[in-house]
């Protein structure tokens, strides 16, 4: 992959939707994933850190700022100059990825594709190579349309620039916490049945992963993020993997109505919220390169990523 290196001018922030390149049917939008760094949702809030936090505080969503701008964020933040303490040399700034989303009466068909960094240090201590994850949510979480899974993601988590010493804190949506400041919210938790009441009306991110490792897949599962990050035991979520001449294939099947008190019922023509985060050579944590976050119709629509009927 080569590097774009052009300077910014203007760039003030690191979170916002990704670049789309927009395709006829049946074919893939090209997204651009892109490093993070210790960005996170109390960064994106603050306009003294981040030159769009006051729109974000007014609803603004990420694309309404920064649409393509990944390649020269992503660059930046490798580079070490802005919210990265510790940049990896060998870790390029950006991924390029192919996405295809279809649908029939009974599942979501989303396929990946993507060539590989080359081989060289590893960028973490994951057992798998590589983490593919998609996070969705529905309008009934009010910070989905705005940030995606950048509001799960806090200043506080291991890793990151508030966290303890000893944090074995998971990712957590704001809402879960009685409180949130400036370093995030910690383990001021509600209640368990101010929980389940966030559960019950879908005020969850959703998420589908797939486990890849020596060119093949190695497990696909599926979670929810809310008070923590939590897997579900048993995965409504399927996939397939092909890894050719250092370039992966990925394909991942949700049933439209799977059954489960954290899976969103996927219907034609409603809008949900979809952000696209890959884990490569063993990277764990910030590690990893993400997707702004788009919105995914079902049929007819306007969004960055549509699903057309199979």
């Amino acid at each position: 992959m080569t590097q774009a290196r052009n300077p910014c001018p203007v760039l003030m922030a690191v979170m916002l939707i990704p670049l789309l390149i927009w395709a006829p049917l049946g074919l893939a939008a090209e997204i651009i994933l892109f490093q993070p760094g210790q960005s996170s949702w109390e960064w994106l809030l603050v306009p003294s850190s981040h030159d769009g936090g006051k729109r974000m505080r007014e609803g603004k969503s990420c694309l309404y700022c920064h649409e393509g701008e990944e390649k020269v964020i992503g660059d930046l933040i490798v580079s070490g100059e802005k919210l990265e303490p510790n940049p990896i040399e060998s870790m390029p700034g950006f991924v390029e990825m192919a996405v295809t989303a279809e649908y029939d009466d009974s599942n979501l068909y989303l396929t990946f594709a993507w060539d590989a960094p080359a081989e060289g240090t590893t960028w973490g201590d994951e057992e798998e190579d590589v983490h593919l994850t998609v996070a969705l949510g529905s309008n009934e979480l009010n910070v989905a349309p705005i940030a995606g899974c950048w509001a799960a993601c806090h200043s506080d988590l291991p890793g990151m620039p508030d966290a303890a010493a000893d944090s074995d804190l998971k990712k957590y949506l704001p809402g879960s916490r009685n409180k949130m400041t400036a370093s995030g919210g910690g383990t001021d938790i509600r209640s368990d049945a101010e929980v389940e009441a966030q559960l019950a009306e879908g005020k969850y991110l959703e998420f589908w992963q797939a486990l890849l490792d020596g060119g093949e897949l190695v497990a696909a599962r599926d979670g929810y993020l809310l008070e923590s990050r939590n897997l579900n035991e048993d995965s409504a979520v399927s996939a397939t993997a092909n890894y050719d001449g250092g370039r992966w294939t990925v394909e991942m099947v949700r049933p439209l109505a799977a059954s489960g008190s954290a899976r969103h019922r996927l219907e034609e023509g409603v809008e949900y919220t979809v952000g696209i985060a890959l884990h490569e050579n063993h990277a764990s944590g910030r590690r990893h390169y993400t997707s702004f976050p788009m919105r995914l119709v079902l049929g007819a629509g306007e969004a960055e990523l549509t699903a057309n009927r199979k």
